[in-house]
């Protein structure tokens, strides 16, 4: 069964792992695909998430050093040639022509065999950038490359803190996005918040919920906490506070508080009794935090599936 139609099946657990493509001075592809290899073999996974990171000056000075890496797509490609599972490409549209764009998308789809976008947008509306918005992108692969024999299955980001977020994820699904993935969650109020309101915004149009995955990431260092912030994400005072520690210990700790960010948001779902489908996103953020993750995959996984087995509206 492919990745959307998983995801198009709101009783159906989805659990997908995000890995950045390899540095280039690693060497080649296949070693990358190894270790995935190795992650496939100690869980069950849907599809690997593969992001596309970008320096965007508004950020301030990047904690960890940039480095630069294979091309997403190409990754892909490996990893479903080589590994035999599907992936999911990342593309931050904004940096060129929507024409130029859309030739890397029917590029991406017809050469590197790609059909899984994740459709990303710059860093901030206040920046005058040469590409497309989200929704435009979302329109023309949709409404464009889709109906002139494409077939590219499109998501998008959901962002907890930004606000009238719900209002975002139901344009975006208006415009071809099926499924979102958030920012790494280290707090369960404005997710649950987020749902909520997404879910009354879909009752009130009629239309269905698209599905959403919890991301997740451990911590090893206070590097880590830092980057993390960088790209965005929101880390409470007492949180971050809880997490130092050595390396072990924040490791730890980090699996503690995704498991408590977790239940806390799967059980407001049930309480709630809301029918926004859920899935779930692991990430590594850094290449030696790979086996932490993994934990962290297993364990999250675990009480999610057992969520999905339990819940009425699943």
């Amino acid at each position: 069964m492919r990745i959307r139609d998983k995801v198009k099946r709101p009783r159906r657990p989805v659990v997908v792992y995000e890995i950045l493509p390899p540095r280039e001075k690693d060497g080649t592809l296949d070693s990358y695909a190894e270790i995935i290899s190795s992650l496939l073999s100690q869980t069950h996974i849907d599809a690997i998430n593969i992001p596309e990171v970008r320096d965007e000056y508004g950020r301030g000075e990047r904690p960890v050093k940039s480095q630069a890496r294979a091309e997403p797509r190409e990754f892909g490609q490996l990893l479903q040639d080589i590994v035999g599972i599907e992936a999911i490409v990342n593309r931050v549209v904004v940096h060129q022509p929507i024409e130029e764009e859309m030739r890397w998308v029917e590029e991406t789809y017809k050469k590197y065999e790609i059909e899984n976008l994740i459709v990303v947008g710059g860093e901030s509306s206040k920046i005058d950038y040469p590409g497309p918005s989200v929704n435009t992108a979302l329109r023309a692969i949709t409404g464009q490359i889709n109906t002139d024999g494409g077939d590219i299955f499109c998501g998008g980001i959901s962002i907890p803190s930004r606000v009238k977020e719900s209002k975002n994820m139901i344009r975006k699904g208006e415009n071809g996005s099926e499924f979102f993935t958030t920012q790494v969650l280290y707090d369960s109020s404005k997710i649950t918040k987020m749902i909520s309101h997404y879910q009354v915004r879909c009752r009130e149009l009629n239309t269905f919920p698209r599905r959403l995955l919890l991301s997740f990431a451990p911590v090893s260092s206070q590097k880590n906490i830092e980057f993390l912030k960088w790209l965005g994400v929101e880390i409470p005072e007492d949180t971050e506070a809880c997490l130092k520690g050595d390396s072990a210990a924040m490791i730890e700790r980090s699996l503690d508080v995704a498991v408590k960010v977790l239940n806390e948001t799967l059980g407001y779902i049930k309480e709630n009794n809301l029918a926004v489908p859920i899935g779930l996103n692991v990430e590594h953020i850094m290449s030696y935090n790979f086996q932490a993750s993994v934990e962290m995959l297993q364990e999250l996984a675990r009480i999610y599936r057992e969520f999905c087995i339990k819940a009425e509206n699943y």
